[in-house]
Protein backbone atom coordinates (compact mmCIF):
# COMPACT_ATOMS: atom_id res chain seq x y z
CA UNK A 1 0.00 0.00 0.00
CA UNK A 2 3.01 2.48 0.73
CA UNK A 3 4.17 1.61 -1.95
CA UNK A 4 1.22 2.61 -4.38
CA UNK A 5 0.65 5.50 -2.53
CA UNK A 6 4.24 6.64 -3.46
CA UNK A 7 3.54 5.61 -6.86
CA UNK A 8 0.68 7.30 -7.54
CA UNK A 9 2.09 10.33 -5.51
CA UNK A 10 5.16 10.31 -7.97
CA UNK A 11 2.61 9.76 -10.96
CA UNK A 12 0.81 13.77 -10.21
CA UNK A 13 4.30 15.33 -11.66
CA UNK A 14 3.16 13.80 -14.89
CA UNK A 15 -0.16 15.69 -15.17
CA UNK A 16 -1.98 12.15 -15.93
CA UNK A 17 -5.62 12.31 -17.58
CA UNK A 18 -6.34 9.89 -15.19
CA UNK A 19 -5.10 6.69 -13.06
CA UNK A 20 -6.24 3.04 -12.99
CA UNK A 21 -4.66 0.91 -10.52
CA UNK A 22 -5.09 -2.71 -10.13
CA UNK A 23 -3.96 -3.77 -7.04
CA UNK A 24 -4.81 -6.38 -4.36
CA UNK A 25 -4.69 -4.33 -0.86
CA UNK A 26 -6.74 -6.40 1.54
CA UNK A 27 -8.56 -9.80 1.23
CA UNK A 28 -11.84 -7.83 2.59
CA UNK A 29 -12.93 -7.28 -1.00
CA UNK A 30 -12.67 -11.17 -1.04
CA UNK A 31 -14.35 -11.42 2.38
CA UNK A 32 -17.45 -9.31 0.93
CA UNK A 33 -17.60 -10.47 -3.28
CA UNK A 34 -15.90 -13.55 -3.15
CA UNK A 35 -14.09 -15.00 -6.32
CA UNK A 36 -16.59 -14.14 -8.86
CA UNK A 37 -16.26 -10.09 -8.77
CA UNK A 38 -13.48 -7.66 -8.39
CA UNK A 39 -14.01 -4.55 -5.95
CA UNK A 40 -13.83 -1.17 -8.02
CA UNK A 41 -13.64 1.84 -6.17
CA UNK A 42 -13.60 5.48 -8.43
CA UNK A 43 -13.09 8.68 -7.20
CA UNK A 44 -15.00 10.19 -10.46
CA UNK A 45 -17.84 8.58 -12.03
CA UNK A 46 -17.26 9.26 -15.66
CA UNK A 47 -14.06 6.81 -15.52
CA UNK A 48 -15.93 4.22 -13.39
CA UNK A 49 -18.45 3.87 -16.05
CA UNK A 50 -16.01 3.26 -18.74
CA UNK A 51 -14.06 1.20 -16.84
CA UNK A 52 -17.32 -0.94 -15.84
CA UNK A 53 -18.16 -1.24 -19.86
CA UNK A 54 -14.61 -2.43 -20.45
CA UNK A 55 -14.35 -5.09 -17.52
CA UNK A 56 -17.88 -6.52 -19.09
CA UNK A 57 -17.03 -6.95 -22.63
CA UNK A 58 -13.47 -8.67 -21.39
CA UNK A 59 -15.67 -10.64 -19.22
CA UNK A 60 -13.83 -9.45 -15.92
CA UNK A 61 -16.92 -8.36 -13.46
CA UNK A 62 -16.71 -6.07 -11.69
CA UNK A 63 -18.32 -4.32 -8.61
CA UNK A 64 -18.35 -0.37 -7.44
CA UNK A 65 -18.33 -0.20 -3.94
CA UNK A 66 -18.94 2.83 -1.59
CA UNK A 67 -15.69 5.69 -1.11
CA UNK A 68 -17.41 8.20 0.93
CA UNK A 69 -15.98 10.64 3.07
CA UNK A 70 -17.53 9.12 5.68
CA UNK A 71 -14.80 6.49 6.21
CA UNK A 72 -12.03 9.14 5.99
CA UNK A 73 -11.93 9.81 10.01
CA UNK A 74 -10.71 5.79 10.18
CA UNK A 75 -7.27 6.79 8.90
CA UNK A 76 -6.65 10.05 10.88
CA UNK A 77 -4.09 9.81 13.37
CA UNK A 78 -3.00 11.69 16.50
CA UNK A 79 0.65 11.75 16.13
CA UNK A 80 0.72 11.36 11.88
CA UNK A 81 -0.55 12.60 8.81
CA UNK A 82 -2.30 9.82 8.07
CA UNK A 83 -2.68 5.87 9.05
CA UNK A 84 -2.22 3.50 6.33
CA UNK A 85 -4.96 0.84 7.89
CA UNK A 86 -7.98 1.47 9.49
CA UNK A 87 -10.08 -0.35 12.33
CA UNK A 88 -11.21 -3.51 11.73
CA UNK A 89 -14.44 -2.65 9.82
CA UNK A 90 -14.48 -1.32 6.38
CA UNK A 91 -10.71 -2.57 5.51
CA UNK A 92 -11.03 -2.59 1.59
CA UNK A 93 -12.56 0.91 1.54
CA UNK A 94 -9.90 2.43 3.92
CA UNK A 95 -7.24 1.43 1.93
CA UNK A 96 -8.98 3.16 -0.83
CA UNK A 97 -9.23 6.12 1.12
CA UNK A 98 -5.60 5.90 2.18
CA UNK A 99 -4.80 5.98 -1.73
CA UNK A 100 -6.68 8.66 -2.57
CA UNK A 101 -4.99 11.34 -0.51
CA UNK A 102 -1.98 10.46 -3.31
CA UNK A 103 -3.97 10.56 -6.62
CA UNK A 104 -5.31 14.51 -5.67
CA UNK A 105 -7.97 15.88 -8.11
CA UNK A 106 -7.16 13.32 -10.50
CA UNK A 107 -9.75 10.91 -12.30
CA UNK A 108 -9.14 7.60 -10.86
CA UNK A 109 -10.24 3.85 -10.93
Amino acid sequence: RLILADALHYGQQFNPRCFIDLATLTGACMVALGSVRAGLFSNQDELCGKVLQASEAAGERLWRLPLDDDYRKEIESPVADLKNIGSRWGGAITATKFLQEFVGNTPWC
